[in-house]
């Protein structure tokens, strides 16, 4: 679960890597929502969550990783 902190994002862009696997998209969520999450993470791994926002077609730099275990 995550909280937006930038709430005049057009969107919010998430990504995920199991393991030491690359990262792939994972979600899209208006820039207003709070607390959205992947519904497909790699259960048993540890998965690895970095966000961005996107505003008028510019993206902001990622957030800190965070990681967790399904």
């Amino acid at each position: 679960m995550w909280s937006n902190m930038q709430p005049d994002c057009d969107q919010i862009e998430g990504e995920r890597k199991s393991g030491t696997a690359e990262y792939v998209a994972a979600f899209k969520a208006p820039g207003v929502a709070d607390n959205k999450h992947d519904a497909a993470p790699t259960p048993g791994v540890v998965n690895t969550y970095r966000l961005r926002c996107e505003k008028g077609g510019v993206y902001s730099g990622y957030s800190n990783e965070m990681s967790g275990t399904p």
